[in-house]
């Protein structure tokens, strides 16, 4: 992740001083460890027992935004199901 901080006259933009200007997860770097998910001020990022597919490139293993969004149930209720696993 790339942090980015709050300017003046952006106060209506962000909550906090400091946000997440670019979400990019590289999982060749990640060895399990946890910290992420105990630093997330919002819950966001956990570990759970579900895995990752194979890839055969180097860019499958970086995940952005969009790649790690759960779909709205509401909107999207097989792509939720498939998510929720």
């Amino acid at each position: 992740m790339e942090a980015a901080e709050r300017q003046k006259g952006e106060e209506h933009l962000y909550r906090e001083e400091k946000y997440a200007a670019k979400y990019e997860i590289n999982m060749l770097r990640c060895i399990f460890c946890g910290y992420c998910e105990e630093a997330c001020p919002k819950d966001a990022i956990y570990l759970s027992q579900t895995f990752a597919p194979a890839n055969y490139g180097r860019s499958g293993f970086i995940y952005k935004k969009e790649d790690l969004l759960i779909p709205d149930p509401k909107k999207d209720p097989e792509a939720y199901q498939k998510a929720k696993g």
